[in-house]
């Protein structure tokens, strides 16, 4: 029957077999071709299998099948076609998301694709809220825990959730942070629900606290219990709505101090967290009000590096198919970060900058047929654009050198790609978006002292762009300034950012150990002198 084949396809994509999955789900719908809830299914097996279109193609079906699903199969429709770089139904599509937030009633679409598709930081905020009363509204909390006169005098216990706790882009950020935290003043635990990738980084991140505990196989109850019988004060949460995250362990308030931080450029929309770490370029003074979050602003830059991080020995640029001589446009980011009226830009300024050849990552496959078609509709050959495939992180780093000038997206910004480029001595160009995830850029340019690159409209970033590619002089100057700056901006000081991070902890837990709610935390300048914060290796 119908149902017996969706329930078999279901349980394939949990077990992570998408083609036989596939099999089933059509099964399914020769028995019922109007299952909507299948059609969804169905999706999600495309979509592990690099499929974006025929992605697309079944969330259509699933918007005018499934009532229930049609806000989530709309936003996922818009993302998996930004995916596919397939922008032909771009506009009308977005047109229907506007639709929904237009009507009265809650929405109900998946944060991190909204987060992707949407830059209206207060529909995010409204989107996010509705997201988490319809989902995780009903789960009750652990017993509250009170302090007693014992907490002036012991270490504040701090927990890490998350994960990502292996070879990807959060711990490449986050391990020597961890590393440097004082433990005479921190006790420091890491709860990792991700998988053991055998890489030297999870070896890192495995030694980098007090205790390293696998919550892989416990429940969100069980995982939320044991970090309360912990006795953790501040709980951290490092993933947001990124794939894979276990919102339903916080949503039980296993630690009386929860925080989200890095892993989500926006607010949570949930009750059970209580700060969001920011500086002030991400979340600008008077932003308080995209947040549900009390906002704990860091004085340099919210983002931490790793400075130790392995860079593998550089390829010829042969080797990375690029021309000798040409100039080189670059942009790492995922494809479903680049928009139409961006890559317009990237075009004219190919044409406007004879020899020159744009650099982008090959991250799906069928992106790279959909970007050749669209440079064509614009007057740009097929021999401009040098596709690159992904490589390990140390060698990503390691061919970024050969790139002249990374241009950023909009109006989702390079984050880690951001700051990798600009370790590796890159300049990078970026456009001030109006959320969160369309500031990271300006945060980090800013700290590694390179504020002239950050400019707020299009028009500007185009006309920038395009003198940094034909004034070699101005070029060149950008460049030695970050090669010096390399060692002591704040962007990559982390010995700084976790005596900043420190700081915020402190101050969060002495609110609560003097029995007050969580208020705004402003800036306040650390004195790298203080032994107290921070003074740990």
């Amino acid at each position: 029957t119908e149902a017996e084949w969706f329930d078999y396809g279901n349980a394939l994509l949990h077990a992570n077999r998408p083609k036989e999955a596939i099999e089933a789900l059509l099964a399914c719908l020769k028995c019922k071709i109007d299952h909507g809830d299948a059609y969804i299914l169905l999706a999600t097996g495309f979509v592990a299998l690099k499929m974006q279109s025929e992605a697309v193609e079944c969330l259509r079906t699933a918007a005018l099948l499934s009532p229930s699903a049609r806000h989530q199969a709309l936003s996922g429709v818009v993302f998996h076609s930004l995916h596919a770089a397939d922008w032909r139904q771009l506009r009308e599509d977005l047109a229907a998301i506007d639709a929904v937030f237009e009507a009265p009633g809650p929405v109900d679409f998946k944060p991190f694709m909204l987060l992707a598709v949407d830059p209206d930081a207060m529909r995010q905020r409204r989107a996010f809220t509705d997201y988490v009363t319809t989902h995780y509204g009903a789960i009750p909390a652990l017993p509250g825990r009170a302090p007693t006169a014992a907490d002036a005098s012991r270490p504040i216990r701090i927990g890490y959730l998350s994960n990502d706790f292996h070879a990807h882009a959060t711990a490449s950020l986050l391990v020597n942070v961890l590393e440097r935290h004082d433990r005479g003043r921190f006790h420091v635990s890491l709860y990792s629900y991700g998988v053991d990738d055998g890489s030297a980084l999870r070896r890192r991140i495995e030694h980098s606290g007090n205790a390293f505990v696998d919550i892989a196989r416990l429940s969100d109850q069980e995982a939320a219990e044991r970090i309360r019988a912990d006795g953790i004060d501040i709980l951290v949460e490092l993933k947001g709505y990124t794939l894979g995250s276990r919102l339903g362990i916080c949503a039980r308030r296993p630690a009386p101090i929860q925080v989200a931080w890095l892993g989500f450029p926006g607010t949570m929309g949930a009750p059970f967290i209580d700060y969001a770490i920011v500086d002030r370029h991400v979340a600008p003074p008077g932003s308080e009000a995209e947040f549900t979050e009390k906002l704990a602003w860091m004085p340099g830059c919210y983002q931490p590096n790793d400075p130790m991080r392995e860079v593998a020995e550089t390829p010829t640029r042969e080797a990375c198919g690029l021309p000798e001589g040409a100039f080189v446009f670059c942009c790492f980011n995922q494809t479903y970060k680049i928009w139409p009226q961006v890559f317009d830009i990237w075009c004219r300024l190919l044409t406007a900058t004879p020899g020159s050849v744009l650099w982008l990552l090959e991250s799906e496959p069928q992106a790279r047929e959909h970007l050749l078609r669209e440079a064509a509709a614009r007057g740009v050959g097929a021999d401009r654009i040098v596709f690159a495939p992904f490589v390990k992180y140390g060698e990503n780093i390691a061919r970024l050198v050969h790139a002249d000038l990374c241009l950023d997206t909009l109006p989702v910004n390079s984050h880690t790609t951001a700051s990798d480029a600009l370790w590796a001595g890159v300049p990078l160009l970026t456009c001030t978006g109006s959320a969160f995830a369309g500031r990271v850029a300006a945060s980090l340019l800013n700290a590694v002292g390179l504020p002239e690159l950050v400019v707020r409209d299009l028009q500007a970033y185009e006309a920038l762009a395009l003198r940094l590619a034909t004034d070699a002089s101005l070029l060149g100057e950008l460049r030695a300034r970050l090669a010096r700056n390399r060692a002591s901006a704040a962007l990559f000081d982390s010995a700084r950012t976790t005596r900043e991070l420190e700081a915020l902890y402190v101050r969060m837990f002495e609110r609560w150990r003097d029995g007050l709610s969580p208020d705004h935390l402003p800036v306040i300048a650390v004195d790298p002198g203080r032994p107290e914060i921070g003074a740990g290796a």
